[in-house]
């Protein structure tokens, strides 16, 4: 059993979360105004429940959860899964999770309740570049203990991972479990600033680029085209992009990430509530290498339009699995109690036109992981990875 770490957990230990999965994010504010109609009545029934509350309930409460637990009940209301109310601390976190750099150790973990009932922390990711990845820490590997403490003396997940944050320059030491070995030892880790890394590459056999896309944040594409560059001075015939597990994130990192690989003409086109479209295209240069795009069921929003768009211009062969099907982009709107809602403003469709919702992107070559491999996916090796190696088999070809 385990649960995965709430967002501002996650962002405070140095990780971004899965509320980057919008594909666009703007921000906006909007007055209150006095209610009417059907509000008028919503607003009636909160004020009945408030009175038999006043008068009857026993329990202690903090009208702020409340107030959180409502705006939260009323996005999920309207019945869209892409829009969502933030709290005042989650949004604060996502901001803060959008920023160039960072302060922690950079992993994101979550909870996981062992056989003899003990809790301990599984670590989901590290970030690269960060102070969890220059100790050795890794994916899997487990934190039975922090400074000494277990989880569940430290009084369980929330305590543990707030115990794992803390002042930039102080030093923290995780009892870790490794998942390789399952020996366990004591790694001192120094809390710090840290550059958000999400595109890395690497050079594999017969001369083929791998560039892998984590998210798409506002620094995204300027590491793509780096990463770009790099594998092309390093002689690279082909390109491999791996967007598995990939939220999505920001409309300008996609689009200045795809420019350089397509044809002139359309990349994504946003059309809002009033019918209004707005239309973004590339220029006339584009890089003429055989390309593949791996894809999974975890590849949403922009991850799964720049597999669409690479694949509706005939430009890279998709592998992998039907990605997710999301096609409306979001917005977030800050509100005056310190929270945000994040709804969702525009339908977005590929260069063709098409809108992915409910059908994601069909790849080219179908191909799932085995269960066993899933679960170790980010300590396979490369033999081991069957998508990986079908898209080396379709640049090759």
């Amino acid at each position: 059993m385990k649960h995965t770490v709430s967002l501002q957990r996650a962002v405070a230990v140095g990780a971004l979360a899965a509320v980057t999965c919008s594909l666009v994010t703007g921000m906006a504010v909007y007055g209150a105004t006095h209610p009417s109609g059907e509000l008028a009545e919503i607003y009636q029934a909160l004020e009945e429940v408030q009175e038999i509350v006043d008068s009857q309930f026993v329990g202690e409460y903090d009208m702020g959860e409340v107030r959180d637990y409502v705006l939260t009940g009323y996005a999920e209301g309207l019945g869209d899964r892409w829009t969502s109310y933030m709290t005042e601390e989650y949004y604060q976190s996502y901001l803060d999770s959008a920023a160039e750099s960072t302060v922690g150790i950079g992993v994101t973990v979550s909870a996981k309740t062992r056989d003899d009932e003990s809790t301990v922390l599984r670590v989901e990711s590290v970030a690269h570049g960060s102070p969890a990845e220059e100790a050795g820490i890794g994916a899997y590997d487990e934190i039975t203990a922090v400074d000494g403490k277990t989880v569940d003396e430290l009084g369980g997940y929330e305590d543990a991972v707030d115990a794992i944050l803390g002042e930039e320059g102080k030093r923290v030491t995780l009892t870790i479990q490794r998942y390789a070995t399952g020996n366990s030892t004591d790694i001192a880790v120094t809390r710090q600033e840290y550059e958000q890394i999400h595109v890395t590459a690497r050079m594999l056999e017969d001369n083929i680029g791998y560039i892998s896309i984590d998210r798409f944040t506002d620094q995204t594409d300027e590491q793509f085209l780096d990463a770009l560059e790099e594998m092309q001075e390093a002689g690279a015939e082909s390109l491999i992009f791996d967007l598995r597990n990939n939220p999505g994130g920001q409309l300008a990192a996609l689009v200045n990430s795809l420019d350089p690989l397509l044809p002139e003409g359309d990349i994504i086109s946003l059309k809002n509530k009033e019918g209004k479209t707005e239309t973004y295209t590339s220029d006339a240069d584009e890089l003429k290498l055989p390309m593949a795009v791996i894809v999974n069921e975890d590849s949403y929003s922009a991850a799964e339009f720049f597999a669409a768009a690479l694949q509706e211009y005939g430009k890279a062969t998709v592998i992998g699995e039907k990605t997710c099907g999301k096609g409306y982009s979001q917005q977030g709107f800050p509100l005056s109690g310190g929270g945000c809602l994040n709804i969702s403003t525009n339908c977005y469709y590929t260069p063709k036109g098409e809108s992915l919702i409910g059908k994601g992107v069909t790849p080219d070559v179908e191909i799932s992981l085995s269960d066993d491999k899933t679960e170790r996916f980010y300590v396979l090796e490369d033999s081991e990875d069957d998508q990986l190696q079908a898209a080396i088999g379709a640049v090759k070809s």
